[in-house]
């Protein structure tokens, strides 16, 4: 498993290397000139990297052999062979590369900030962090008698945590804090998923051995989830206290600090609340009043333990960074808190979405006298839904009543966020996009029963997920669309201009009505004949408008774009 991730992982990092390397080789001065140090330092530090990978391949490869007799004797002779070679070539060349990289620190200090040396640092201690944490997993698993011994494992622990070591030691001394940014970043997500994932465990693996039916133990395994839960915490926990609880939340406010606390704390820990919290609830309505499809309570509720733990560790996930959040927040409403609460408001209103979709599915099937949806009873199909919408709506709900107060309050200030505009625009737009796709799938669909004498009942089945698409996404299109069509026009309205405005073009009544609400004034549109007219730009006859100090103007269209004319009138 070592090897498939590493050799997943040096390819992805090389690629990575060379696209940011390019990208600041050509930012590298003033005239975007290749600069020969650039250039050394990109080669420079890409091999560092590969031979560093290369050498604790082998040296681990090695001592694993060492620590288990058996296979030293009898090992794969191949095997055996590529770890040798890693190590004649690969160590002997990474200490002679490594002693030069150290002589030009002490002769540049630029050095330390230059984006090699940050992007060396940051991959090569990432890469030992991840493979260490696999390793000392499988270590502590068996210290506590839940994994056997694998002297492999204990090879890597060994050599990969000395890699992981010597560079975080190079890099709290040497690399600025600007160039930490990155390492400490995904150190502090590797080690947040695996706290929750072994709180998860810890949870489901309690509720496993404690929930009986009847006396009877009935999620048991040949494995202790208690003891793999709390084997996964012991490797993340420390790791999360040193990444994240001692550097990374004490980092600037800058935007990979709110990517990690938005995205991955609260965003993730709300998506991870409301997936796992659906699950329960669809399973215990459909143990009660759906179709289970088996009277055993232990086969039914299978998967009811780890969907619950991850319900508890996505709330306090999700409450935690929420808090962070909170105490940063300042008395004024910060665009920040907007993005949380737009993205609270869209994961709910998604959930919702589904949920009423799958509704019309039902509904429809229902209609049609069908009784199988996808391989499942609808009345199934209808519990789903409603479990989506009683678990979406509310948080929709909040987020988005929240949202409207703030836009009461502060009209201007909210119609103007980038944020909001940016939510408007992807909900109406996408929306929009998918309502049209699934029309044009369900004509088709019922030109083709049409034209092969078919249509009838089994048409409508046909077209039931394209029909409650098209009509979930077309409200929720058509909803946002007037919120940001109102909007617009406050805005517009708001604006003042020039007295008269005579548009010289084609004529337009839509447009005229648009410079009337915005200036208040009078408009008067005349028919442009020669060949010479243009087409009118409502977004650049607002900007020259609102740019315009004249009280009168004639604006002109003509072939290169729109021209402005001041007059005088009265």
């Amino acid at each position: 498993m070592i090897g498939a991730f590493t050799g997943f992982l040096i390819p992805i990092a090389t690629i990575a290397f060379i696209i940011f390397g390019i990208r600041k080789l050509r930012s590298g001065d003033a005239h975007g000139a290749l600069q020969g140090h650039s250039v050394r330092r990109f080669f420079q530090y890409l091999l560092l990297y590969w031979l560093i990978v290369v050498s604790a391949l082998g040296l681990s490869g090695l001592l694993g052999r060492v620590l288990e007799a058996s296979t030293l004797v009898v090992g794969d002779k191949t095997d055996l062979a590529r770890n040798l070679s890693f190590v004649v070539v690969g160590v002997p060349l990474y200490i002679v590369l490594a002693i030069w990289t150290r002589r030009r620190f002490t002769e540049d200090a630029s050095e330390a900030k230059s984006f090699g040396w940050g992007f060396y640092v940051t991959m090569t201690s990432v890469t030992s962090l991840a493979v260490v944490m696999f390793a000392l997993h499988d270590m502590v698993g068996w210290a506590v008698r839940v994994e056997d011994f694998r002297a492999p494992a204990l090879a890597r622990l060994i050599v990969w945590g000395a890699v992981w070591g010597l560079h975080w030691w190079v890099h709290v001394r040497s690399t600025p804090l600007a160039s930490s940014r990155v390492h400490h970043l995904l150190g502090s997500l590797i080690a947040l998923g695996t706290v929750v994932v072994g709180v998860d465990q810890l949870i489901s693996g309690a509720i496993q051995r404690f929930w009986n039916f009847g006396g009877d133990a009935i999620f048991l395994s040949h494995r202790d989830s208690i003891l793999q839960g709390a084997t996964t915490l012991i490797v993340g926990a420390p790791i999360w206290y040193l990444y994240w609880i001692r550097n990374y939340s004490k980092a600037r406010r800058d935007p990979l600090w709110f990517i990690y606390v938005l995205l991955a704390g609260v965003g993730g820990g709300l998506l991870v609340s409301i997936v796992s919290a659906s699950t329960v609830l669809y399973n215990v309505l459909v143990w009660y009043i759906g179709d289970a499809g088996t009277t055993e309570a232990a086969t039914h509720f299978h998967d009811v333990p780890a969907a619950f733990g991850a319900v508890c560790v996505g709330v306090i996930t999700w409450w935690y960074h929420h808090a962070i959040l909170e105490e940063d927040r300042k008395a004024i409403r910060t665009e920040v808190q907007r993005v949380y609460e737009y993205l609270m408001a869209g994961i709910g209103l998604l959930a919702a979405a589904g949920g009423l979709a799958m509704i019309l599915v039902a509904l429809v099937e229902t209609l049609t006298s069908s009784s199988v949806i996808s391989g499942s009873g609808a009345t199934n199909a209808f519990l789903a839904a409603v479990t989506l919408l009683i678990v979406g709506t509310p948080v929709w709900w909040i987020f988005w009543r929240r949202i409207s107060i703030a836009v009461r309050l502060s009209p201007e200030a909210e119609h103007a966020s980038p944020t909001r505009r940016i939510y408007l625009f992807i909900l109406f737009g996408v929306g929009g996009i998918v309502a049209v796709v699934t029309l044009l799938v369900g004509v088709f669909f019922i030109f083709d029963d049409i034209f092969k004498g078919s249509f009838g009942q089994e048409t409508i089945r046909r077209i039931r997920f394209a029909l409650s698409t098209l009509i979930t996404t077309g409200a929720i299109a058509g909803y946002h669309w007037l919120i940001y069509r109102s909007e617009r026009d406050l805005m517009i309205a708001g604006v003042r201009g020039p007295g008269l405005v005579i548009l010289v073009g084609p004529k337009d009544a839509e447009l005229a009505r648009t410079i009337s609400k915005m200036t208040g004034g009078r408009v008067q549109s005349w028919t442009r004949k020669d060949d010479q007219a243009g087409t009118w730009s409502t977004d650049e006859v607002i900007q020259a408008l609102e740019q315009s100090k004249d009280k009168a103007i004639i604006l002109l269209a003509e072939s290169n774009g729109l021209r402005l004319i001041p007059i005088e009138h009265g």
